[in-house]
Formats: structure tokens, C-alpha cells, sequence
């Protein structure tokens, strides 16, 4: 008896601690930023009275206007790409951020060589450390139609200039800063592989990695397939599932304090897949990552439909608000006013 009373206490035992371990890596998740896990980091939550600070400087106006300029054909090397390359680094240099291009040229099938050219924007070039938002600015080549990828990727890329524009006045020189980051070359020029997939990512990533660059980005967040009524976005990463839930906890309060009024959450925290994206070459270099693609595919995925008219952009509206909150926690920067309430 008295053996078998021991063994009952080990089981206890090991369930205890496999609870508390389980309790202490979910938190860990939620405060480890960067590359080697060994920097912890909270922000300061944002109180209502700031939330709605936030919420009132919409402007939904300039969101569509900026779907609406880059919404249009921007394969690679065509007229349309410079354009809406263009219009990204003229809009963000107004706005008085740092903007670089990484340009390089690669062999590609059906093209030969391509050049192409990634857009880096800095808020404060002068931080050591990095929130870093990641969307891809080309456009599929379609031979049967026009295709001007609304979804795929012109919205999330006119909701990071949205956000810019927004809280322009709201950056505060800190230790960390916000950085956009346009990818060029996320679409395949033929059948998706290894070899044709992400150019302009897999060229970044390697080039930060040998600079040494890598080291100064806490978290990238790539949001992906954005605009479409019926988004919803689920934890794909296990690794940033804390930070995934921040996101959930954010639109469940703007719910709460009738901020929003749609009453269909859009982030949901629920196993989801992964897929391919621009994140995988920083993954891999173990670059934390949110992946805030649509669990379920707009259906005018790779569509000629997915066009700007189709957008929903109430909804888009609602995903673009829960990211200015994460943005502002995130680099400590809420509006100091003097009605906050808890």
C-alpha cells in the first residue's frame, strides 16, 4: 500500500509540474521578444480612454484611397508595379520616415532575370529594437485576365500606410520603433516552389542575417488576404501565441466598450494551419512571427474578382483598428490624456 501511495504522489506530482510549466511557457510566449528568447518584454495596456483616442483618429477615407491606388496590375517589371512602388516610398517619405530599397536582380522562370526591389520604411532609424510590419506589393502575372489583387496583397499594404498616416503624431521617440517592410516578388512566376516563391523575403532575410540586422526585429507581423467579409484570422505560430492572444483581447475589449459594433470577432483564439508566406525565411532564422492570414481564402482568391469594389471595408476597417491598438501598446506610445478610464 504505502508503494502505491508514493506512486499516486508522483503522478500528482508530475501533473503539477507539467501544469505549471505549460502555465509559465504560455506567459513566457507572451513576454519573449527577438531572436535568442532571452529578452522579455511587456507594454503597458492601453486604458478605454485611450482606446477611444485611438478609435477617433480613423480615416477610413484614406484607407480606400490607398486600395484604390494600389489595387491595379503589378506583376513585376511591369508599368503598374514601379507605380504603386513608387507611390509607397513618395507617401511614406511625406510622412517623414526613413525609406530605403534593397535592389537586387535573380534569374527566374519564364522572366530570365528580374530585378526587384524591396521597400524598407523606418519610423526612427536611430532604435536598436523593431515592431516590424510585413505585407508583398506585387501582384500575380495572369495570362487569361487582369489581375488586381485587392486582397492579395493591396489592402494589407494600404491598411500599414493607413497606420502610418494615423499615428503620425502619436510615435514617440523610444527604444523601440516601427519599421514597414513592402515585399517585392511574394507570388510565383510559375508553379510555387522552392526555388520560385518569396523572392524579395528570402533576399532580405539573408542579407539581415549576415549584417547582423536580424537581431534588432522583436516581432514581425504579416497580415495577408485581407478585405474580404468574411476573415478571420486563428493562432498559427505556437511559438507567438501570447502575442497572437493580445490581439484577440484588444477587439474583445473594443467590443466591450462598444468601440466596435460589429459583433462578429474576427481574431479567434483557435489552432489554425499555417501556409507559405513571406515569413518562412525569417522563421527560419528564428525571427519571431504573427501570421495574420485569413484562415479561410477569400473566394476571389487568384480571381479576376479580387478587385478594390469588392472589398468589405467595414471589415477591413475593424482588423486595421485592432492593429493600431497592438501597435500602440506595443511601442508604449498611448495618447497621454486627461479623462482616461480604466
Amino acid at each position: 500500500m504505502p508503494c502505491w501511495r508514493s506512486f499516486i504522489a508522483l503522478i500528482c506530482l508530475a501533473i503539477i509540474v507539467v501544469v505549471i510549466t505549460i502555465c509559465q511557457s504560455f506567459h513566457t510566449n507572451f513576454l519573449t521578444v527577438g531572436r535568442n528568447g532571452t529578452l522579455r518584454y511587456e507594454p503597458t495596456e492601453l486604458n478605454l480612454g485611450q482606446m477611444r483616442m485611438i478609435a477617433g483618429l480613423s480615416d477610413p477615407e484614406n484607407l480606400r484611397k490607398n486600395v484604390q491606388r494600389i489595387a491595379i496590375k503589378r506583376a513585376v517589371s511591369t508599368p503598374g508595379h514601379s507605380e504603386v512602388r513608387n507611390y509607397i516610398v513618395d507617401y511614406l517619405k511625406k510622412l517623414n520616415w526613413n525609406v530605403e530599397l534593397d535592389i537586387f536582380t535573380q534569374k527566374v522562370p519564364i522572366m530570365s532575370n528580374v530585378t526587384f526591389h524591396n521597400i524598407v520604411a523606418r519610423q526612427n532609424p536611430q532604435t536598436q529594437r523593431y515592431l516590424m510590419f510585413g505585407c508583398h506589393y506585387d501582384s500575380k502575372y495572369f495570362k487569361d485576365f487582369d489581375f488586381m489583387a485587392a486582397t492579395d496583397s493591396a489592402v494589407p499594404c494600404a491598411l500599414m500606410l493607413n497606420m502610418a498616416t494615423i499615428l503620425k503624431h502619436q510615435f514617440h521617440r523610444s527604444q523601440v520603433s516601427l519599421m514597414l517592410v513592402f515585399f517585392d516578388g511574394e507570388e510565383a512566376f510559375g508553379e510555387w516552389s522552392q526555388e520560385d516563391s518569396p523572392y524579395g523575403s528570402r533576399h532580405l532575410a539573408e542579407l539581415w542575417e549576415k549584417h547582423g540586422f536580424l537581431d534588432k526585429i522583436d516581432l514581425f507581423v504579416l497580415p495577408d488576404l485581407i478585405g474580404a467579409k468574411d476573415v478571420v484570422f486563428k493562432k498559427n505560430i505556437l511559438d507567438t501565441s501570447g502575442w497572437f492572444h493580445r490581439l484577440v483581447q484588444l477587439e474583445l475589449k473594443l467590443f466591450q466598450a462598444g468601440i466596435v459594433r460589429s459583433e462578429r470577432p474576427l481574431f479567434k483564439f483557435e489552432p489554425g494551419i499555417d501556409v507559405d508566406d513571406d515569413h518562412l525565411p525569417f522563421t527560419r532564422r528564428n525571427v519571431p512571427v504573427i501570421h495574420l492570414i485569413s484562415n479561410k481564402y477569400p473566394a476571389v482568391w487568384h480571381q479576376a474578382e479580387d478587385v478594390e469594389m469588392n472589398v468589405d471595408y467595414n471589415t477591413t476597417e475593424q482588423v486595421g483598428l485592432v492593429l493600431r491598438m497592438f501597435v500602440m501598446e506595443y511601442l508604449n506610445s498611448a495618447p497621454s490624456i486627461s479623462n482616461t478610464l480604466k
